[in-house]
Order: structure tokens, then sequence, then C-alpha cells
């Protein structure tokens, strides 16, 4: 499966239950706005390093075994 090209509903699950971890699924989004961005413009400021730092994270919480979801997943500084 091409992950840019699933929802962030698959995303989720497919995290959630292991096979893929938030940190791949940063590495390949972070990948991807480097790669058009040039052409794009769509973003003003990419963190990847706080990127990456929030998936390592989650990556913990899940192999911890806690359950991942939810509005609390979201990002805040």
């Amino acid at each position: 499966m091409d992950i840019t090209r699933a929802t962030a509903v698959e995303i989720s699950d497919l995290v959630a239950r292991g096979k893929v971890s938030a940190r791949e699924v940063t590495k390949t989004f972070l990948s991807r706005i480097e790669a058009v961005d040039g052409k794009t413009h769509a973003f003003l400021h990419t963190d990847g390093d706080w990127s990456l730092c929030f998936a390592d994270a989650v990556d913990k919480r899940r192999a911890a075994g806690e359950t991942l979801g939810g509005s609390r997943e979201s990002p805040s500084r």
C-alpha cells in the first residue's frame, strides 16, 4: 500500500494494529513534502525533528499496549 494515498482513517488503523510505525508514516510524508513542496508551496513550515519525536512517542505508547486514536493524538505544544 502506498501510504501517501491512504486515508487518515486507514493510516490510523495501520499504526494502531502495528502494521506500520508512526515514525515510518511520518518519514514517508516528510520525504513526500520535500519532494513536491518546491512546486506546490503547500507548506510554510515543517518541523521534521518535532514530527519524528511525536511519532516516536506514539510508537512507544502503542508498544506499551495503549489504545491509540481519538483527539488526544493531536499534537500540541
